[in-house]
């Protein structure tokens, strides 16, 4: 359920339904794809529509809040394809790529956080699209971060921090990284870094299956030992 613009959404199988909450009736409905095998799995609202990803798939598409209409779909599967082609197994490459589908969103500071079941964390920015018609080249937009799982993104969260509170990671196996676009250590594959929330107000945070460098393409000693842990992978944005 989300709600958007004083209606509350409600998903169903592939069906979402528009519910007025004054009124608690059902005011509209309308079928998000045309499998009835798949599944809505997330909705999330932004400044441009409202996003839904449905199960098993790895497509995620956009609808008008107001009218429901669709205005875009977004097919991630190129993109993660690209940040898979680091890896060297090219039979877990095959297994990911094959089995592939959104497993997560998130809409935070003007971007799209999207999760899949190959560990590959992608964002789209919204501010591209704001003052212009939406067209399939917008979906160069489409940015694969070089941190990810092993397996499955289980969710994707956001956390506002009070200015002034510290996020100390030190002394334990956990990883924090300060965005796509910054600079990143490559001192090794579990390197711990200590980050401040003081200058970023808001942390995202993955959950998942195993952690993975999309970057590291050498040899790894540890590579899949902790493949079955859960982990925690946090950005300041």
């Amino acid at each position: 359920m989300l709600a958007v613009t004083g209606k509350l959404w409600c998903g169903c199988q592939n069906v979402i339904y528009i519910l007025n909450t004054g009124m608690l009736q059902v005011e509209d409905s309308f079928e998000v794809c045309n499998d009835t095998a798949q599944c809505i799995l997330s909705m999330v609202t932004s400044s441009i529509g409202v996003w839904v990803a449905v199960t098993p798939s790895a497509i995620i598409r956009l609808f008008h809040a107001t009218s429901y209409n669709p205005i875009l779909d977004v097919n991630v599967a190129p993109t993660v394809a690209k940040i898979l082609s680091v890896v060297t197994d090219d039979i877990i490459k095959q297994h990911k790529s094959a089995c592939l589908r959104v497993t997560a969103l998130l809409a935070c500071k003007d971007l799209l956080w999207i999760g899949t079941s190959a560990g590959v964390i992608l964002t789209l920015p919204f501010a591209r699209f704001v003052n212009g018609p939406l067209s399939e080249e917008d979906l160069s937009t489409l940015i694969g971060l070089s941190h990810g799982h092993t397996g499955h993104v289980r969710f994707l969260t956001s956390v506002e921090m009070n200015p002034g509170v510290t996020v100390d990671t030190a002394g334990g196996n956990k990883y924090s990284f300060r965005s796509a676009k910054s600079k990143e250590s490559a001192s090794g594959r579990r390197a711990s870094t200590t980050a401040s929330a003081a200058s970023s107000k808001v942390l995202v945070i993955s959950g998942g299956d195993g952690y993975e460098d999309f970057q590291d393409i050498g040899p790894d000693d540890d590579t899949g030992h902790d493949d079955s842990t859960n982990h925690l992978l946090l950005w300041n944005v």
